[in-house]
């Protein structure tokens, strides 16, 4: 194969392997958002090897062709800046020594032989090169493959100046061969002399080894193949002795046909018998020259970013409980300076059940959702099952509230996210009706420790299916964002990161929207804070803000706090205690909107597989609405009745048997009655409670539901409540055209005469020019229409029962008059 012919296949197929490989990674990708992050550092490469030259004074124009015997050295260094996960740039600069000799490579006899030419030429480099990663690198640099295949292309800027070494009547040594101009150049009406510089474009392949957190040793083969075919001074043919003049060094450098001993070698060689003439092939200016190196190359990673850190239980795939003699190598909790009867002191006010929805997998991370709560579970659903490691993915599931308040078994239905199936949903909360921010993180395998949690904003497309829309601005490669939690008005929103600059292990984060962007995050204080883990914060609709934390006074690994909020800020903090807390990792506590129902994490003893969600009963509560208050002012959920009437707007009179229905927002639980004979409804209900309450009846419009709250009402046993219902518009306007049945023309001045039984008056209406007619007629009555015009059939019409159609205003309805036979 020819140099252009090899030069153009090379350039064919790394061209197809980029398409390929774009191709294959927009495939495997939903979004690129969700590609895992990539430590974007700088490195420095340190290189040596040997080269080899392929040209006129090789058998084979081939790079892939190496004349061992003529290799030479090189040595280079290379800055290198990853890009993505795929993509590297560096800047080169090397030496690389080529040596051609045809006594030591040609047959004897052969042409080459006979020409006895040889060179040997010092390249100096500076390259721009793009490395393309095979296999992708995600992630720090710490985390990167052990071997790591790649391809690299680019160009190159060198600069050499072949030499040539005289015979022993001139010395055996050796000289430059441009300025001699060997075939003629630089002489008067000649070709001028070839430069000393010359671009090349390289391919070439390669494979780093991991050696530890950062060093590489590396292999690499390039080809260069460069915009000149004087590398060896070697292009056209010959000039003749009578060229070059008294320049007798030159003249002997040019033809070397005629020496009997190779003075590279010092081995003696056959002479030809004839000699070389003016205009004799001495080389080909077809193809230019190349070159090829193996270098095998040191790799230093310089950069100073940090790995990011295990965010403690955040980044474990599979919980089990851990017991204080077992605590996490990381742990800083306090030793508790309480006695027991501090964490028992509010114990009486709670009460905890575990919920069916548990699994004998992990449940964790509850958030309200649609009358409902959404939760991570890696539940073996076989949809998100990894068979390798045995092991599922956590996934997003949703679970009604009436069906938790009962605490019956049912199917949770998956949240369709549209994720790649290698992202853990760790958590989701919802901040209106049409958006919510999850938590993703990536892992090759369900079962591996990972980090670089990330929120994204996704769009709600259906109850249960999400698209993504994009990621919060606070996402980094450097460090995880995760767990966010936002006020009622939405302005503010507290989140969980292992960002520089905290007090310990993961801290908890503040920022504020501001004019359509979120501030830059701000660390909640040494109050919430501490050298521990803080992790999972709720902002209640009140504003108390509660966290789970490792690192305050408490009964063992992860317990739940109430943050005290004054002025808008921590003040202060309590720890609730039991039996929502224990000696295990209790976390992610959530709470209802009169805080007398929650849900929280827990692997503690006694549960049904890993974590599981518990559900939070509060029996007593403080009109302060904190946990944590004193044992003053406490009160308890009573029952009560809510009675009331429903009556006619139009007429003011009470109505019997009226549906009314009675929504409980909390639990979503639906009861319905009727009223009695005189207009009166009668509910059981109870304080701590909001509710919602509507009457329905036929012939009435359907009204808004009447919201009815008994949160923070105690010592009241009825309350009262009257509802009124308006009923619907009793006329509806007809109206509609008079065409032939058989031809569609449109019948003008055709009269109607409309009937109703019982009815001793008959309606009267004429179609206009155009065929139609109006006219406006009583909903609950039952009509009929018949005409009497020549030529159709007399018959008699039935209009549609419009009382069926409870809100209808108008009816369209066409006559088709049937053409006597």
């Amino acid at each position: 194969m020819n140099y252009y012919n090899s030069g153009l296949k090379l350039l064919i197929t790394s061209i197809i392997t980029l398409v390929v490989t774009f191709s294959v990674s927009a495939q495997n990708k939903v979004n690129k958002n969700f590609a895992p992050s990539t430590d974007k550092h700088w490195a420095l490469t340190i290189f040596g090897g040997w080269g080899n030259y392929f040209g006129d004074l090789t058998p084979s124009r081939s790079p892939f062709s190496t004349q061992w015997n003529m290799k030479g050295g090189s040595f280079g260094t290379a800055l290198e800046k990853r890009l993505t996960h795929r993509f590297s740039v560096r800047a080169e600069a090397s030496w690389t020594r080529i040596n051609g000799d045809d006594a030591q490579t040609a047959e004897i006899g052969s042409f080459e032989y006979n020409r006895n030419l040889h060179f040997r030429n010092d390249l100096f480099q500076l390259s721009g090169l793009v490395q393309i990663d095979i296999l992708p690198h995600t992630g720090h640099f710490s985390q990167r493959r052990l071997v790591s295949p790649y391809v690299v292309t680019g160009a190159t800027l060198l600069f050499h100046t072949p030499e040539g070494m005289t015979t022993m009547q001139y010395g055996n040594t050796w000289v430059d061969l441009r300025p001699l101009g060997t075939e003629g150049q630089g002489k008067q009406n000649t070709r001028p002399l070839y430069g000393t510089s010359a671009l090349a474009i390289p391919f070439g392949i390669g494979a780093n080894f991991k050696i530890n957190e950062r060093l590489d040793l590396g292999v690499e083969w390039m080809a260069r193949f460069t915009s000149t075919d004087y590398l060896d001074d070697v292009s056209r043919s010959y000039v003749g002795d009578v060229h070059f003049g008294n320049n007798q060094v030159a003249a002997a450098m040019a033809d070397r046909s005629r020496e009997s001993v190779a003075v590279l070698t010092g081995q003696p060689r056959v002479v030809p018998d004839q000699r070389f003439s003016p205009g004799d092939k001495r080389g080909s200016n077809n193809t230019n020259d190349g070159y090829s190196t193996v270098s095998f190359r040191l790799k230093y990673i310089l950069s100073k970013n940090k790995a990011p850190k295990d965010l403690s239980w955040l980044h474990k795939s599979n919980e089990t409980y851990i017991p204080m003699s077992m605590s996490r190598s990381k742990r800083s909790k306090k030793s508790s300076s309480r006695n027991n009867s501090e964490f028992s002191k509010y114990k009486d006010r709670y009460s905890i059940q575990n919920l069916a929805i548990n699994t004998e997998g992990s449940e964790k991370s509850p958030n309200f959702y649609y009358g409902g709560i959404i939760y991570a579970t890696d539940r073996n659903d076989r949809k998100h099952f990894n068979k390798r490691s045995r092991k599922s993915y956590y996934n997003l599931y949703y679970a009604p509230l009436h069906d938790l308040y009962r605490n019956e078994q049912t199917r949770p239905v998956n949240i369709d996210t549209t994720f790649l199936s290698k992202f853990h949903h760790h958590s989701a909360f919802q901040i209106n009706d049409e958006q919510v921010i999850a938590t993703m993180y990536s892992a090759d395998l369900p079962n591996t420790e990972v980090a670089q949690h990330k929120l994204f904003l996704m769009d709600i497309l259906g109850e249960n299916v999400w698209k993504e829309s994009k990621e919060l601005p606070f996402n980094n490669e450097h460090y995880s964002i995760s767990e966010p939690t936002f006020s009622k008005d939405g302005n503010l929103m507290y989140f969980v990161s292992d960002m520089d600059g905290g007090y310990g292990g993961t801290d908890i984060y503040i920022s504020y929207l501001y004019k359509g962007q979120w501030t830059y995050p701000i660390n909640a204080g040494p109050v919430v804070n501490s050298e521990g883990d803080e992790v999972s914060p709720f902002i209640h609709q009140d504003g108390t803000l509660y966290f789970a934390s490792d690192g305050h006074d408490g009964m063992g690994g992860l317990d739940v706090y109430e943050c005290i909020m004054k002025d808008g800020q921590p003040f202060d903090i309590a720890n609730l205690g039991e039996p929502i807390n224990s000696e295990y990792d209790d976390y992610g506590l959530i709470l209802n909107t009169v805080k007398r129902v929650g849900y929280f994490t827990s692997n503690r003893l006694g549960g049904k597989g890993g974590n599981d969600i518990y559900q939070l009963n509060v029996k007593e509560i403080n009109v302060s609405r904190l946990l944590t208050d004193d044992h003053k002012n406490l009160f308890v959920v009573e029952e009560m009745k809510l009675k009331g009437k429903v009556i006619s707007k139009d007429t003011k009179s009470p109505l019997a048997k009226i549906m009314v229905s009675l929504k409980n927002k909390e639990t979503k639980a639906l009861v319905t009655k009727r009223t009695d004979n005189n207009g009166y409804f009668e509910f059981n209900i109870s304080n701590e409670s909001n509710y919602e309450i509507f009457p329905s009846a036929f012939g009435y419009k359907r009204m808004k539901a009447t919201e009815i709250s008994t949160v923070g009402i105690f010592g009241v046993g009825e309350i009262d409540q009257t509802l009124v219902i308006e009923p619907l518009e009793k006329k509806v306007k007809l109206y509609g055209k008079v065409t032939n049945k058989e031809t569609g023309e449109v019948l003008r001045n055709i009269e109607l005469v409309i009937i109703s039984p019982n009815e001793e008056q008959n309606l009267y209406v004429k179609s206009d020019n155009e065929g139609n007619y109006k006219l406006e007629i009583d909903k609950n009555k039952r009509y009929f229409f018949f005409v009497e015009e020549d030529g159709f059939e007399k018959k008699n019409y039935a209009i549609p029962d419009l009382s069926k159609f409870r809100t209808v205003k108008t009816m369209k309805y066409n006559i088709k008059l049937a053409p006597k036979k």
